[in-house]
């Protein structure tokens, strides 16, 4: 394990994030909304940060390659999620992101008066993903076209640090031993710095315990096959993200992995920005 390898122009990094976007995503999840909802709204929200991160004033830095491909839109198909100008591009570069959103809505935002209190303000908010809750769950699929994807990314980036790649999802894939094997094979890949890092985010709308960055199979679900193949297919977390999910109240243990199940909301939130918070230099 190393990791090490710091996040520049010179050496970008490479977010790939897959969602789940099968019928059952229509389903209710968090407050008020449905699962297929909230997790675009949480995907544009890391979108949204990972620009600014990449941004110092007039200087947008091409710091971090970004896919997003979503799987159940179409019959046995995963697909780029993003429309519009940025549909026929399934590599983004951080400049292009900046310039291709759909649309940008006023949200209403909480913050500090200076004095103890909060105060409500209108935030301006970037739209790239739209919701979508449509067909089976070919979670195969998905793995199968990252690994394309990161494969192909490697190859021009070799020393930069490895991709990292989120699966969010509701529902048991498709053909589970075709999917482990096609997300082994995805996390098998590796730059000069590490394997790709493969984090599964599992949602729920039920009360079900939920499972947060898991280090022995023992915490998992007693006779949970799905369980058990995402807690084996992800990724053991490196030291850099162990400390954001401890600063985040994650308390995570040694060798602890880039998993949770049954998630709440605010969980996913959690390991989004577990997996794609970085410092990015020049």
């Amino acid at each position: 394990m190393s990791y090490t390898q710091e996040i520049s122009r010179a050496t970008p990094g490479y977010l790939v994030i897959l969602i789940d976007q099968s019928f059952s995503m229509c389903y209710p999840f968090g407050s008020a909304g449905t699962k297929s909802k909230e997790c675009a709204k949480a995907v544009n929200r890391v979108l949204r940060e990972t620009v600014l991160a990449c941004t110092d004033g007039e200087d947008i830095k091409n710091s971090c390659d970004i896919s997003v491909l979503g799987y159940g839109k179409l019959k046995d198909a995963a697909v780029n999620a993003f429309s519009g100008t940025l549909a026929a591009k399934p590599v983004v570069t951080i400049q292009e992101l900046t310039e291709n959103c759909l649309r940008v809505e006023t949200i209403k935002r909480k913050v500090s008066d200076g004095a103890g209190g909060l105060v409500e303000i209108d935030d301006q908010f970037p739209i790239w993903i739209e919701p979508a809750a449509v067909g089976e769950t070919p979670m195969t699929e998905a793995f199968e076209m990252a690994h394309q994807l990161v494969q192909d990314w490697i190859e021009t980036h070799p020393s930069s640090f490895p991709p990292v790649v989120i699966n969010i999802t509701d529902g048991e894939a498709d053909s589970l031993p075709t999917t482990r094997k096609a997300a082994e094979a995805l996390a098998g890949l590796e730059t000069d710095d590490g394997k790709t890092l493969l984090l599964n985010a599992h949602i729920s709308g039920n009360a079900a315990q939920e499972v947060v960055l898991p280090a022995a199979p023992t915490q998992l679900p007693t006779g949970d096959s799905y369980a058990q193949f995402l807690f084996e297919t992800s990724s053991e977390l490196p030291p850099n993200m162990l400390e954001r999910a401890a600063a985040s109240g994650l308390n995570p243990t040694p060798y602890a992995k880039g998993f949770v199940y049954n998630a709440k909301l605010e969980t996913l939130i959690q390991l989004l920005e577990i997996g794609t918070k970085a410092e990015f230099r020049g």
